[in-house]
């Protein structure tokens, strides 16, 4: 499953039913919206929801001075647009793409890959968001709905500054190599250059998967040498993939205990990137159907 940088609300609603929260999203205090909007994620994604509570949700989205309401209300309209929620959902989804907060633009992201699915324009705006979370789940909504292509994950992979973007650039473009050969070159750049280990492992995953002869060759020379021991470790992984042996089988040393290096999250990425919002990177949001998962 691969997250996206959102923090989802899915698994920890207040056990209320559909009328009471959608009256909730009225009240005065903050802390009631957010939780009326939070606990109506989890009947969403079970099921739908109701035309009245739509609209109550799609009115917090325009309206909520709250991030954090506006972000789980467009959470939780993405989850009944894929239900059939209508054009309300829609629309308050694709105004959402242009807030004023990343973190609810990173949301609504993947809310309108899960309401259009067959509409990408929008997600191949959001590559050029300010945002590099937002433009990070542009990548994976896209690459999950089989709209991305190698052209598309290769520019991002080399230009854009955050890592999360080249990590999942990384992991995704074994999926949509149509010239391997040039997609191992991009791949073992990568591998050799890049300053933050986790895009690092997941260049060394997607070379594994790829298999080649001058794969297998750049993880014996560049991933099993690596300073960081996660990467080293992936490398490890990747080259018994592309062999078909037992990782085991692999002779490298690795250190149990080292630290796994940079990646998003981590104190030198958060200082490039500047202050945040409020809460970490990693998320637990599904993302996509299982249909959507599927791109062959």
């Amino acid at each position: 499953m691969t997250d996206y940088a959102n923090r989802s609300a899915r698994g920890r609603a207040p056990d209320d039913d559909e009328a009471t929260l959608r009256t909730r999203l009225e009240a005065d205090r903050e802390r009631d919206r957010r939780r009326a909007a939070l606990g109506l994620v989890d009947p969403a994604d079970d099921g739908g929801l109701e035309p009245a509570t739509i609209a109550g949700l799609a009115e917090r989205v325009g309206e909520d001075e709250s991030a954090d309401v506006r972000q789980f209300a467009v959470e939780a309209l993405g989850l009944a647009a894929s239900s059939d929620g209508g054009d309300a959902a829609e629309a308050a989804i694709r105004a959402a793409l242009n807030d004023d907060h990343e973190w609810v633009r990173a949301e609504a992201v993947v809310a309108q890959s899960r309401a259009e699915p067959e509409n990408d324009e929008p997600l191949r705006a959001a590559l050029e968001d300010d945002s590099g979370w937002v433009r990070r789940n542009a990548v994976i909504a896209l690459s999950k709905t089989g709209a991305a292509s190698e052209e598309l994950l290769i520019e991002q992979l080399k230009h854009d500054p955050h890592s999360g973007v080249r990590e999942y650039a990384a992991d995704y473009l074994r999926e949509y190599a149509d010239d391997v050969g040039e997609t191992v070159r991009i791949l073992a750049a990568v591998l050799a250059r890049d300053p933050e280990a986790f895009v690092r492992a997941k260049a060394a995953t997607s070379l594994g998967d790829l298999g080649t002869d001058r794969a297998e060759e750049v993880l014996e020379r560049h991933g099993l040498n690596d300073r960081s021991d996660d990467v080293r470790r992936s490398a490890k992984r990747a080259l018994a993939t592309a062999r078909g042996v037992d990782p085991e089988q692999i002779d490298a040393e690795l250190d149990d205990d080292a630290a796994p290096g940079g990646g998003p999250g981590s104190r030198r990425e958060r200082e490039r990137q500047g202050p945040g919002p409020g809460r970490g990177p990693a998320g637990s949001i599904d993302g996509l159907t299982q249909g959507q998962r599927d791109r062959r």
